[in-house]
């Protein structure tokens, strides 16, 4: 008992925490379009990976990540350290850069984890995350600096690691993930905000952010998980606890229980082919996002489109959307 007390103390006082978010679409600043994934040459994901380096490396950096990135998501995520504590850190996990410190310079870029996108580093998860693998070798933005979360872990592993991300880049990350978690002295250290469910790998790490959580946390959900993070590490840091997934978990499960229970919804209001592409238009400026996440958003609206049109038109979009990252 009195271990656990003077550990509490500690944490309250001491406790390093390094939040992470997933980096945005919207930036400010246009990708030239040599830093765009679709220029690269077809091959395997190593060697577009080597030439996508390449190319960063000899850009020019033109502004910090927290002022390069934009839109809803970022609005919130940039302050999430400031929320977490004197002693937390934030870090972009980003599909062009790989993991890099928010007052990393870097260029504008277009590259996602999202499937389906031109600018998608890989067609599926496994190449996703062996994109992710290499990235991690090169020193990045700011040499010296861990890249992936398990170094991050490694250099730090009294720390608690925040982990928010959208379902691709859960997805992308979970293998190197899961390392962080068995690297740190605790694996209640890990948490990671985000969608359940996506990811056996890691599922066990994740704390659920659902649809629900809009009626009390507001916005939209483009930027509800940056919302439900913001909301659990500022009443973790009321509480004086050190951030632990129990405690991150819990407080999770008291705000989604707090929104109002809503009776079964009518069927929705069926769209033409044209009013779906206008409400992915009309999205497709925040980031990141897929097919399935934006569907759930139209439907959680009170309208309705096939799962397979909407597939179809999302990918139609996106691919004339010459502003995805």
């Amino acid at each position: 008992m009195v271990r656990d007390t003077v550990d509490d103390i500690a944490g309250q006082c001491g406790q390093t925490v390094h939040v992470v978010v997933t980096c945005t679409n919207r930036k400010r600043g246009v990708a030239p379009e040599q830093l765009r994934v679709r220029s690269l040459d077809t091959g395997g994901v190593d060697e577009r990976c080597e030439e996508w380096v390449q190319r960063l490396s000899a850009a020019s950096a033109a502004r910090s990540a927290s002022d390069m990135y934009a839109g809803e998501h970022w609005l919130i995520a940039r302050r999430l350290a400031e929320i977490a504590g004197d002693d937390a850190n934030l870090w972009v996990c980003s599909a062009g850069y790989g993991l890099i410190k928010v007052d990393a310079r870097i260029a504008p870029y277009a590259a996602t984890f999202a499937v389906g996108h031109e600018d998608s580093v890989a067609p599926d998860t496994g190449g996703a995350r062996r994109w992710w693998e290499r990235l991690a070798t090169w020193d990045g933005p700011q040499a010296g600096q861990p890249r992936s979360f398990s170094a991050l872990a490694r250099r730090d592993p009294d720390a608690a690691i925040v982990a928010v991300l959208s379902e691709p880049y859960l997805r992308a990350c979970a293998t190197d993930l899961r390392e962080a978690a068995s690297t740190l002295t605790s694996k209640d250290s890990l948490s990671i905000i985000g969608p359940g469910g996506r990811s056996a790998e890691v599922d066990e790490f994740v704390i659920p952010v659902t649809a629900a959580l809009t009626s009390v946390l507001g916005g939209s959900l483009l930027s509800l998980n940056a919302r439900a993070a913001a909301h659990v590490l500022e009443a973790c840091r009321a509480s004086g606890e050190p951030v632990r997934r129990s405690l991150l978990t819990k407080l999770m499960a008291d705000a989604t229980a707090a929104a109002p229970q809503t009776a079964p919804k009518a069927p929705g209001i069926r769209m033409t082919d044209d009013e779906v592409r206008t409400f992915i238009r009309k999205h497709l400026v925040y980031g990141p996002t897929s097919a399935t996440a934006l569907l759930r958003e139209l439907r959680s609206s009170g309208r309705s489109c096939e799962q397979a049109r909407f597939r179809e038109l999302f990918l139609a979009e996106a691919r004339s959307d010459g502003g995805w990252r």
